[in-house]
């Protein structure tokens, strides 16, 4: 299959990636494809996949304190004053939980998956995610959806018909690396799902 194509037909992506899951299920390699983008010598790549990202992380967040001038006698000064403390306090805890560690989108995401990590291109330009830093996978198939969570980086989600596939390919290169049981460590199941 060409991983850079997409069909029309309904459930073609899905119907790809358990296709490419049978092929490595019985002793068959992953496709490699032509790169858009220079790899490294001994790097190949075996999908050029879209998909929606988003990142799990704060974010700096400033706020303007609001501001009151206080005409009249002390009664006035002291109701201006605490009206003033109130307004500060909401607009400080309103920041606070717009700062919070959160899922924040990245927007539609092109990800190239070689045989050593993931380039994505995010804001013009190309980011690479590499495979000896993902600590667990996260795959929720019937949405779509894979959650990455690395070593010392914020989480990854990402979302999309052809994620499924990509999720085959980025367990089939963890386990060929570091073991079937590694792999089996990494995907970690929720309960009751």
């Amino acid at each position: 299959m060409d991983a850079t194509w997409s069909r029309n037909e309904p459930g073609a992506e899905w119907a790809a990636a358990v296709q490419l899951a049978n092929r490595v299920a019985s002793g068959g390699h992953l496709p490699i494809i032509p790169s858009p983008v220079l790899l490294d010598a001994d790097e190949a790549l075996h999908g050029d996949l879209p998909a929606q990202g988003w990142r799990f992380h704060g974010a700096d967040v400033t706020y303007a304190a609001p501001r009151v001038v206080a005409i009249g006698g002390p009664l006035m000064f002291g109701l201006t004053a605490a009206g003033s403390a109130v307004a500060r306090r909401r607009a400080r805890i309103a920041a606070e939980g717009l700062a919070a560690p959160q899922w924040r989108p990245l927007g539609a995401l092109r990800i190239l998956a070689t045989d050593q990590r993931l380039l994505v291109w995010h804001n013009g330009a190309w980011a690479s995610v590499w495979y000896s830093v993902v600590r667990e996978l996260r795959p929720d198939l019937e949405r779509q959806r894979l959650d990455m969570t690395f070593e010392s980086d914020p989480p990854y989600c990402l979302v999309g018909p052809l994620v499924p596939y990509l999720t085959v390919i980025i367990t089939t290169l963890l386990a060929g690396d570091r073991g079937v049981g590694a792999v089996g460590d990494a995907l970690a199941v929720p309960l009751g799902v």
